[in-house]
């Protein structure tokens, strides 16, 4: 879209397909992280997305990890959005995540709780399938 700006999420994207966080993406990360997105099942297509989310890759994600994914999701969108998206929409998007996803309100959402929520929302199950394709 017009005034979309790509280079934060591809980079949150770039690490999450950089399996051994060498920062170089190998052919065959590349190709593991695509079969995943169009080929897997629900369970893999939801592990990868939590590692999409879970930055620094430590088993959780946090308030600040939602909020930078969110916010390049709606940098993604471009800034011609009507709506315009605030910052204040974005912290309200995180409290609402937050609310469904972080069941022993912690503060921080485990793979656990995130297959958990996924799973028993049927608009997320059905989004997943959006990648499906059959070579």
């Amino acid at each position: 879209p017009k005034g979309a700006n790509t280079s934060q999420y591809a980079h949150y994207v770039f690490n999450s397909l950089d399996q051994d966080r060498s920062g170089l993406l190998s052919f065959e990360d590349f190709v593991h992280g695509l079969s995943i997105l169009s080929r897997g099942s629900l369970d893999e297509k939801l592990r990868w997305t939590f590692s999409l989310y879970d930055i620094n890759g430590d088993g959780r994600i946090t308030r600040e990890e939602m909020t930078d994914i969110v916010t390049a999701i709606y940098d993604l969108m471009g800034k011609f959005v009507e709506p315009s998206v605030e910052e204040s929409t974005v912290a309200a998007k995180v409290d609402r995540i937050f609310q469904k996803m972080d069941r022993n309100r912690d503060g921080v959402v485990t793979l656990e709780e995130f297959l958990e929520s996924c799973t028993s929302d049927e608009e997320i199950s059905r989004s997943m399938s959006v990648f499906d394709s059959s070579f």
